[in-house]
């Protein structure tokens, strides 16, 4: 018995009495093997307990659809200016954005037809309004609400587009409104100075200051579907407190 004892060692985990010393560290570094296996199994599973929460709260969070930018080109068109570009509705709000005019009559003679652009401005108060400025004093109103299910998508107050900021955040040469009145009727306007480098108002004033009235057709990018910075920031936390507890479990 003391041969095979030698040579197989304990099986139940514990050292047998009266043996030889060197035994007796073999039986011990088996005992000590054990228990560290069973700390070992006893953190692994936690992690998998903990890795299932942090599982289960993502697919809550991917299920909710409410969690989607979704971005829509857009086109207007009047018998007078038209134009094209996309919008990115978050929660019934439109985030950002970007708007080409074309057919832009100027006020100032001889007559002639512009382009002008911008990009969508945010309205951080949004539902209340925001206005913009230009130089000549032009401004536009604006909430920044849209909804794709509704006609029309937005309100009367309707959507902020500029470019050519100077001053402040509220003040642009170019400003542009978009905005609906009835089922299938739209309204546009363009404000714009005429300006030198330096920002000063060459010739007559109301360079550009016009409104179209027409209609919008408005048509989702598939494929564009983001989760929100919200979405994103949760994902972020949960992994974040993950790894933290694995590498505090070390």
């Amino acid at each position: 018995m003391i041969a095979t004892q030698r040579l197989n060692g304990p099986s139940n985990g514990t050292c047998p009495r009266a043996l030889p010393s060197r035994l007796i560290k073999r039986c011990s570094g088996q005992f000590r093997r054990g228990i560290a296996d069973r700390n070992l199994k006893g953190r692994v599973e936690k992690m998998l307990k903990r890795l299932g929460i942090l599982v289960t709260a993502l697919c809550a969070i991917s299920s909710a659809s409410t969690a989607l930018a979704q971005t829509y080109d857009f086109t207007f068109t009047s018998g007078g200016m038209d134009a094209t570009g996309t919008i990115d509705i978050v929660g019934g709000v439109a985030q950002s954005g970007s708007i080409n005019v074309t057919n832009i009559p100027t006020e100032a003679n001889p007559s002639a037809d512009l382009s002008a652009s911008g990009a969508l401005i945010p309205d951080p108060a949004s539902p209340s309004t925001l206005t913009l400025i230009n130089h000549d004093g032009d401004d536009i109103i604006f909430d920044d609400i849209a909804n794709a299910s509704n006609d029309p998508i937005s309100n009367s107050n309707g959507l902020g587009f500029a470019s050519g900021p100077y001053q402040d955040s509220v003040h642009f040469n170019t400003l542009i409104n978009l905005w609906g009145n009835s089922p299938g009727s739209y309204s546009l306007f363009v404000a714009e100075a005429n300006v030198d480098t330096n920002g000063n108002v060459i010739g007559d004033a109301q360079y550009v200051y016009n409104q179209s009235n027409g209609s919008l057709i408005l048509s989702p990018d598939l494929g564009t579907g983001v989760p929100e910075p919200g979405s994103i920031s949760i994902i972020a936390i949960g992994a974040i407190g993950l790894m933290r507890r694995r590498k505090n479990a070390r």
